[in-house]
């Protein structure tokens, strides 16, 4: 089975004493290719360090919602740079968090236009983060002309409607291990409605652990979990799934290269 995680965040600190076991364990199990994802300009680089030592590890770029107020679009201009390498697939994750951080909304829109901007001069996808934000992200997405520029809703976190028009747009929904909780029937309506080829799988880790491993730290060997779930909402083999996402991830990062 080749599987891909869509979105992880190894590069943090919970996982530099044990990251060559961690990426041994995702091997053993099936997962061939993962995207590290920065959160702020330091991040990004360990990222890109990381991803330099193997060649199914890829980078997506960015400043996350959550930090706006303490960088500003220029900080989001000066990574043009680290959009140019190979490793460089996407830009990102952007868009709005009004769950943890709904004070700074504003900073947090100016912050997902620089993206936006960022993404364009780069020819890259973008991948969104849109937590409690729903109208606000797709808003963006509309007055900036973005859905042309092809991305991702990781951790999809609205309802089929929304789905229909994000697959509508061109965009991939990201489905994290949350489609294995007992609460989560309205994740499981969405899969249940998308088509396999406008899904990606993800861990989002070392957060949103599937069941049966729930409450301890999430690595890219659980996503086999998160398959088999999403397997049995579609009434397909979980190889199917892997072979379908794993496409789609492709499609999307065009940049990377599949191991032959």
């Amino acid at each position: 089975m080749h599987i891909t995680d869509s979105h992880n965040h190894l590069h943090f600190s919970e996982y530099w004493n044990d990251f060559p076991a961690v990426v041994e364990r995702a091997m053993h199990a099936g997962v061939k290719t993962m995207l590290l994802v920065g959160i702020d300009r330091d991040d990004s680089i360990r990222a890109l360090g990381l991803a330099d030592t193997r060649e199914d590890l890829y980078v997506s770029i960015g400043i996350h919602p959550q930090n706006a107020g303490r960088f500003t679009p220029d900080d989001v201009a000066a990574l043009e740079r680290l959009c140019a390498g190979q490793k460089t697939v996407a830009v990102g994750e952007t868009g709005f968090d009004l769950y943890r951080t709904p004070d700074t909304e504003h900073l947090q829109r100016d912050l997902f236009v620089a993206h936006i901007e960022l993404a364009r001069k780069s020819s890259l996808p973008l991948v969104i983060h849109d937590r409690d934000a729903h109208r606000q992200t797709v808003s963006v997405l509309d007055n900036e002309r973005a859905w042309s520029l092809g991305g991702v809703f990781h951790c999809y976190s609205g309802d089929t409607e929304l789905a229909a028009r994000v697959i509508d747009k061109g965009f991939l929904i990201s489905v994290p291990g949350v489609v294995t909780y007992k609460n989560a029937s309205v994740l499981r309506d969405v899969v249940r409605m998308c088509p396999l080829d406008s899904l990606l799988v993800e861990t989002d880790a070392p957060y949103l652990t599937p069941v049966p491993f729930r409450g301890k730290r999430n690595e890219p060997s659980y996503l086999r979990e998160t398959i088999s779930m999403i397997a049995s909402i579609k009434g397909c083999s979980p190889d199917l799934v892997a072979e379908k996402t794993t496409e789609n991830f492709f499609r999307l990062f065009s940049k990377a290269k599949p191991k032959q």
